[in-house]
C-alpha cells in the first residue's frame, strides 16, 4: 500500500514539474532549429521595369517595316492627276487599279470613280485572307472586280478606305495592311491613298 502511494506521489511530482517548471535541457536542438529557420523577408515594392519585347511582337514589327517600305503613299490630288492623265491619253486605258477596302454598304453609297470593292472589313473575311482560304478576287463584290483581279493585268494598285491618314500609324491588324501585304507578296506595286479621298469632288462617284 505504501509502495503504491509513493509511486503516485512520484508521478504527481513529475507532472507538476512538467507543467510549472522547465523540463530537462534539449541539448540545443531548439536553438539549432531557430538558427536554421530562414527569416521571412519583408515584402518590398518591386520597381517598375520594362519587359523585353516578345519574339512575336518583334516579328510583327519587322514584317510591318518590310511591307510598308514597298508601299507608296498617295494623296487625293495625285490620284486625280493620274486619272486625268489616263483619260486624256489616246488609248484611254487605265494602267493601275483602285481598290476600295470599305464595307460594301459604304462602297454602294459612294466610292472613287472606277474603283472595285473588296469586302475584307469584317473579321470572318480577314481570317480567310490570313489563312490563305480566300484571295482578293474571291472577296471582290462585283463580277468586274473579280475578273480584273484574276487577270492580274495591273502592276500598280491603289488601296484606300475612308479614314487612314498616316502610313506610320497603320496597325498590322488593319484590313488595309492585310491587303497591302498580299499585294506585296504578289509582286505588285501598292499605293496607299491617304486622307479622306471621298471628300474630293472629282474622285467621288455616287451610285
Amino acid at each position: 500500500m505504501s509502495t503504491c502511494c509513493s509511486r503516485r506521489e512520484g508521478l504527481k511530482l513529475a507532472l507538476n514539474r512538467s507543467l510549472s517548471e522547465p523540463g530537462p535541457p534539449d541539448l540545443g536542438i531548439g536553438s539549432v532549429q531557430l538558427a536554421l529557420s530562414p527569416t521571412v523577408p519583408k515584402r518590398c515594392k518591386l520597381d517598375s521595369m520594362s519587359l523585353p519585347a516578345s519574339p512575336c511582337s518583334e516579328s510583327a514589327t519587322l514584317q510591318r517595316a518590310i511591307i510598308m517600305k514597298r508601299v507608296k503613299p498617295l494623296d487625293p490630288d495625285s490620284l486625280v492627276k493620274k486619272l486625268e492623265k489616263n483619260e486624256s491619253s489616246s488609248k484611254n486605258v487605265r494602267n493601275f487599279l483602285v481598290v476600295d477596302c470599305r464595307p460594301f454598304i459604304a462602297y454602294n453609297v459612294n466610292h472613287i470613280r472606277g474603283s472595285i470593292n473588296i469586302n475584307c472589313s469584317d473579321r470572318f473575311n480577314r481570317r480567310r485572307l490570313q489563312m490563305g482560304k480566300a484571295s482578293l478576287a474571291d472577296l471582290a463584290t462585283t463580277r468586274e472586280g473579280k475578273d480584273l483581279l484574276k487577270k492580274r493585268a495591273f502592276k500598280e494598285v491603289v488601296v484606300y478606305d475612308d479614314c487612314t491618314s498616316d502610313v506610320d500609324r497603320l496597325p498590322v491588324s488593319h484590313p488595309l495592311f492585310l491587303v497591302l501585304t498580299i499585294l506585296v507578296e504578289d509582286n505588285r506595286e501598292p499605293a496607299l491613298l491617304l486622307g479622306k479621298p471621298l471628300n474630293h469632288p472629282i474622285l467621288e462617284s455616287v451610285m
